[in-house]
């Protein structure tokens, strides 16, 4: 029987879903240094304009690459939102 013609994209998949992943752990690390940060400098959680920035960035990052902006900017809020509940975790102890 043949092997899966499907399951040398499935690993590639599988490889790149590992490096988002790692991705993602890089950057919420950084945003608990933040947290960290803005808890000892009485910082507010919150910083809308920044937020905001980034999701444009984002956005403009996908329309440069052919992917929806939309797409992105929703991906972002998720990331972000996230984020959010990291900082207040670390912002409230």
């Amino acid at each position: 029987m043949a092997s899966d013609p499907l399951e040398k994209y499935r690993q590639q998949l599988d490889a790149i879903d590992n490096e988002i992943v790692a991705n993602i752990l890089k950057r919420f690390k950084v945003c608990e240094d933040i947290g960290k940060y803005k808890k000892q400098h009485d910082i507010p959680m919150m910083q809308p304009h920044r937020v905001e920035f980034v999701k444009q960035k984002a956005a403009r990052l996908a329309a440069d690459s052919n992917l929806k902006p939309e797409f992105m900017q929703a991906l972002y809020g998720l990331i972000i939102e996230e984020a959010c509940e990291l900082q207040n975790k670390i912002i409230n102890q």
